[in-house]
């Protein structure tokens, strides 16, 4: 089944082009904001800001090292998540 994309573009005084740009570009936001949302869930949990925070917690001893690490990958892999989606941002 093909998308009637032309048909919503023309309802909206859009080009195809132009629909498909802001339909990805909210795509993006919407990925971008749940990914946002899960590293600070995360962060405040050992009430935190940063990644780097969290390892110093864990290096003084201030937070129990399991799974303070495996949720501090967890946040690094989130945060080049975040970069790699501000970088499709930039290139729309």
């Amino acid at each position: 089944m093909a998308l009637p994309t032309i048909e919503i573009a023309r309802t909206f005084g859009l080009t195809e082009a132009e629909l498909m740009a802001q339909a990805l570009q909210r795509f993006l936001l919407e990925k971008r904001r749940e990914v946002m949302q899960e590293r600070l869930e995360m962060l405040a949990r050992y009430n935190v800001q940063t990644g780097e925070e969290l390892e110093a917690a864990i290096g003084r001893g201030a937070v129990p090292e399991h799974p303070a690490w495996e949720d501090l990958i967890t946040i690094e892999n989130l945060e080049a998540a975040l970069a790699e989606l501000d970088e499709h941002l930039r290139d729309l």
